[in-house]
C-alpha cells in the first residue's frame, strides 16, 4: 500500500548535555532523506549507507532489478526462493493484513500504479470500472509463503512502500546495536526509532499539527514512531480532494475523518504499516484496532472535527 507521506515528525532536541560526543549523519535514501544521531559512536556513513543500499536492492519498486521488482515479474503457481529479509517482511505483511482486516495490503501494486502513485506517472486517474477490473489482481491473500519460498496464485504486483521504510530504520538500528551503540536516533522520511538517551533525557520528538498549533510532544523511551497524514499531499478526483492512500478493499482513495495517525511500537516497520492502515480505515476502526492490539496511537481528526487530538494507550 503506497503512500506519499506527510513528514510530520521532527526533532525538538538537538543539543546534547555533558561531554558526550554527538555524531549526526544525513543523506538520501528511498526517495527521501535520513538522519542518524548517535552518542559516542564510530559507526560511519559508509556503513549506514551499505545497509540502506541493501534495503533498496531488496524492496525498491523504482529499481527494475530489485528483488521485489523481479519477483513481480515471476509467473504464477511457481515456488520462488527469496531472501530472508524479503520473506520476513512479506510474512509480517500477511500478519498485519489479517490484523487490520485487509486495510493494510501490499498486494495492491497494480492499483498503486494505475492511480499514478508508483513508478510510472499517469495522465488520467483510473475510472471506477478500471479499478474494479484490477481488484481481482490486487491482494496479498494471493501470495503463499512456505519455508523461505513464495508463490503467487494470481498475477499480483507487490508494493512494500508502506513497510519497507520502517524496515530500513530498524536495519540501521540493528547495525548500531551490533556495534554496541546504546544511545541513538534513526529517522528515514519521518519514521523514527530511538534508543537510550540524549544527554540526561530521553529523545523527544514533535508531531506536527495541520492548524499551526503547537506540536504534540512525544518522548521515545526505546521506541519507534511512524506517522501517516494527508494535509500536504493530496489529489483531486471526481471533484473531491483525497489523500495518497488507497482503501485496499475497494481500490479507491481513502476518504476518512483523519488528518494524521502516529503509532508507537518496538519496531518501526510495524508502526509504519499500522499508521497506513489506520489512515485508510478512519478513527472509529483505528481506535478499535489500537485497543485490540494495545497500540499507543495519536490520532488527529480532520478540519470538520476541528483537528481534535485523540490519544489511545498514551
Amino acid at each position: 500500500m503506497h503512500r506519499v507521506l506527510l513528514i510530520s515528525i521532527f526533532l525538538l532536541l538537538s543539543a546534547c548535555s555533558g561531554n558526550q560526543l554527538t555524531q549526526v549523519i544525513t543523506g538520501s535514501t528511498m526517495g527521501t532523506t535520513y538522519t542518524v544521531k548517535t552518542i559516542d559512536s564510530d559507526v560511519s556513513k559508509l556503513q549506514i549507507e551499505q545497509v540502506l543500499k541493501q534495503v533498496n536492492k531488496t524492496f525498491s519498486t523504482w529499481d527494475p532489478n530489485s528483488e521485489l521488482s523481479l519477483l513481480n515479474l515471476k509467473p504464477t503457481h511457481r515456488w520462488i526462493k527469496v531472501s530472508s529479509e524479503l520473506f520476513f517482511v512479506l510474512s509480517q505483511s500477511q500478519k498485519i493484513y489479517q490484523q487490520t482486516q485487509g486495510y493494510f495490503d501490499p498486494g495492491i501494486g497494480r492499483l498503486i500504479d494505475a492511480w499514478g502513485f508508483g513508478v510510472a506517472k499517469v495522465v488520467q486517474k483510473p475510472s471506477r470500472i478500471q479499478v474494479s477490473e484490477l481488484l481481482p489482481l490486487s491482494s496479498i491473500r494471493y501470495l503463499q509463503l512456505n519455508n523461505g519460498q513464495v508463490k503467487k496464485t494470481k498475477d499480483i504486483h507487490i508494493n512494500l512502500s508502506a513497510i519497507a521504510k520502517g524496515f530500513g530504520v530498524d536495519q540501521v538500528a540493528h547495525l548500531l546495536k551490533k556495534h554496541q551503540v546504546k544511545d541513538f536516533l534513526v529517522e528515514i522520511g519521518g519514521e523514527v526509532i530511538a534508543s537510550g538517551k540524549q544527554g540526561d533525557r530521553h529523545w523527544m520528538l514533535g508531531i506536527e499539527r495541520p492548524n499551526g498549533a503547537k506540536p504534540i510532544a512525544m518522548v521515545l523511551n526505546n521506541q519507534a514512531i511512524a506517522t501517516s497524514g494527508n494535509y500536504r499531499n493530496y489529489f483531486v478526483w471526481e471533484g473531491e480532494r483525497y489523500m495518497h492512500i488507497l482503501t485496499p478493499i475497494n481500490g479507491l482513495p481513502a476518504d476518512t475523518d483523519l488528518t494524521s495517525v502516529s503509532v508507537l511500537n518496538q519496531q518501526t516497520m510495524m508502526a509504519d504499516a499500522y499508521a497506513t492502515a489506520m489512515m485508510a480505515m478512519g478513527s472509529e476502526k483505528a481506535t478499535e484496532l489500537a485497543k485490540r492490539l494495545n497500540l499507543s496511537v495519536v490520532l488527529i481528526l480532520n478540519q470538520q472535527h476541528d483537528f481534535k487530538v485523540v490519544k489511545i494507550n498514551p
